[in-house]
């Protein structure tokens, strides 16, 4: 099972594009803070509207981990990311907390 949850804020404005689907992909790094130190993850949204994130806001990124390859200068590059399924301001508690319940039921049912 592939699944990680993420809180930390928007470090970068958010860089959308639109894909020939019709949907955007929204890139954006958070940083996170713990005892271990500053960790920065990228993150990669796609969705079926455009996406209001704005830097600085602290959010909750739910999804999985992927490892995308990719052609650049003649060879093949690697980049490690979270492809997110949910992304919430945390200002949302009970939308944050019906997502975290949903994703323990999800994690236990499966276990």
């Amino acid at each position: 099972m592939n699944v990680v949850v993420i809180r930390g804020v928007v470090l970068n404005t958010p860089v959308e594009r639109v894909l020939g689907s019709g949907e955007y992909a929204t890139s954006f790094d958070v940083v996170t803070e713990s005892d271990e130190g500053r960790l920065t993850v990228p993150v990669n949204w796609v969705t079926t509207v455009k996406t209001l994130l704005q830097e600085g806001e602290d959010v909750m990124v739910s999804g999985s981990v992927r490892r995308r390859f990719y052609r650049a200068g003649g060879s093949v590059q690697s980049r490690t990311e979270v492809l997110a399924k949910q992304v919430l301001n945390m200002r949302r508690k009970v939308a944050v907390k019906k997502s975290l319940t949903e994703i323990q039921k999800e994690l236990t049912h499966n276990w």
